[in-house]
């Protein structure tokens, strides 16, 4: 199961937090909108009340008189829902034309207070009622104002439409900004990721020490990390160097000793010691190779290497006079080490100027990730079923011509460390043509070589 990244989770922690508050205070917002204005609807019958009570007057029969109405055009609408009454005894003294002949059932209360009540129409009401008693007049009077519950929501849904519409337009806002903030929080992750891909791919060979204190104690364990593996193999180099030096002599001494022992004997440890000097070469060999796991992030400009050999064996073959020539070099690397490099590349120049008759050219190209590099001669080349035996372990071109090198097998066992391959086949020189194929490295950002190299 793919993990979710960390912008991802963040990002949907707050969304939700943010949808949730949100909502809560929406919820409360209109909440309040809706006791506000049922105070303000309440206050308004209040204020009618007042008004009827201040124009009541009662006559000499003690009849109610009502000095004015009150100014209010949905009064005088029939079924508005806005009514007034003032009833005593059970009998309407006075109403509103609102009401139309109806009458308001009045709930039973002793205190004024406000109601909840339908009028004859089915609209629910918001009712306030008094008890006044007037001078001159037994018994109370009771006032009654109603106005409808459907204005109360009207005005409660249209605030919860236009609430909801501000705070999803704020959500998303906020949300916007959260994925922002979030984006810009983990950019070091980001960076930090980019400086390992430099650093695998060799544009780099250490973490930049620019990252946030947050991110600086991974930054100091990958580089010591990586200083840990570049000394392990520094030393088991040197370890193997100095087991070659320390094994190379008693050997040599064995082989003369056996030289001059006459018969079957001298041969039989002649024969095991030249044995013991190819297993010793070869494993030794073997031992110096760095291999794509040991120098995370190498990378080796391929010019370089063919200049510092070409240099080497034009000193060592200048009585022959022989072109070593280069092709398509410059700008490639090879996303490995420069030792195994120059073993490599050695090794194929060297077998192709000690059977090249005046030319040898090496040229290289990069296709698709893979580095190509083709070593070719005008020798006598190789016949192509003898080709494969050369490849096999212990196997060399220079078997008959002087030279110290260890063979096409150790190219390839290099190349497949690699992941890469050799290959032999004719030259259109007419000698032999050693084609390797390795991975390429990666061009650095700045079309530069990476940190470190030349």
């Amino acid at each position: 199961m793919r993990n979710v990244s960390l912008t991802r989770r963040l990002a949907f922690a707050a969304a939700v937090l943010i949808v949730f508050s949100l909502f809560g205070a929406g919820e409360l917002l209109v909440f309040m909108f809706r006791d506000h204005i049922e105070q303000r609807f309440d206050l308004g019958l209040v204020d009618h009340l007042d008004e009827l009570v201040a124009a009541s007057e009662t006559d000499a029969t003690g009849s109610l008189v009502l000095g004015w109405t009150a100014f209010e055009p949905r009064f005088n609408r029939p079924g508005s829902g806005w009514y007034w009454q003032i009833a005593r005894g059970g009998r309407v003294e006075a109403a509103s034309a609102s009401l139309s002949g109806m009458r308001l059932s009045l709930p039973p209360a002793e205190s004024e207070t406000v109601h909840l009540v339908d009028d004859p129409t089915g609209q629910t009401l918001r009712i306030f009622v008094r008890h006044i008693t007037l001078p001159g007049v037994d018994g109370p009077f009771t006032y009654a104002v109603a106005g409808p519950v459907a204005d109360i929501q009207h005005g409660v849904r249209r605030f919860s439409m236009i609430t909801a519409a501000t705070l999803a337009t704020l959500g998303v806002g906020l949300i916007i900004a959260v994925l922002f903030q979030v984006r810009y929080g983990l950019r070091p992750l980001r960076g930090l990721r980019d400086a390992l891909s430099d650093i695998r791919s060799g544009r780099r060979h250490r973490m930049p020490e620019t990252f946030p204190s947050e991110v600086e104690p991974v930054v100091e364990e990958v580089n010591a990390l990586l200083d840990h593996n570049a000394a392990l193999l520094a030393r088991a180099r040197l370890q193997a160097g100095d087991l070659a030096h320390a094994l190379k002599h008693p050997l040599m001494v064995i082989a003369h000793e056996a030289r001059a022992l006459e018969g079957e004997r001298g041969r039989v440890i002649a024969e095991q010691v030249a044995a013991m000097r190819g297993a010793v070469d070869r494993n030794l060999a073997r031992a110096r190779i760095a291999g794509p796991g040991a120098a995370v992030g190498a990378r080796t400009p391929v010019a370089d290497v063919f200049q510092g050999l070409r240099y080497s064996l034009d000193l060592l073959y200048r009585d022959r006079g022989l072109e070593i020539e280069g092709e398509g070099l410059d700008g490639l690397s090879f996303a490995g080490d420069v030792q195994d490099l120059e073993e490599m590349l050695g090794n194929l120049m060297d077998n192709a100027c000690k059977w090249s008759h005046s030319r040898v050219r090496v040229a290289a190209l990069r296709r698709n990730g893979r580095l190509t590099i083709a070593v070719e001669d005008d020798g006598t080349g190789v016949a192509e079923e003898e080709r494969e035996a050369a490849l096999a372990r212990g196997g060399r071109l220079d078997e008959w011509a002087a030279g110290t090198g260890l063979g096409l097998w150790i190219v390839r066992d290099i190349a497949e460390l690699y992941r890469g391959s050799l290959r032999l086949s004719e030259s259109e020189f007419g000698g032999l043509k050693a084609e390797l194929t390795l991975p390429a490295g990666e061009q650095g950002r700045d079309g530069q070589a990476p940190d470190g190299q030349k």
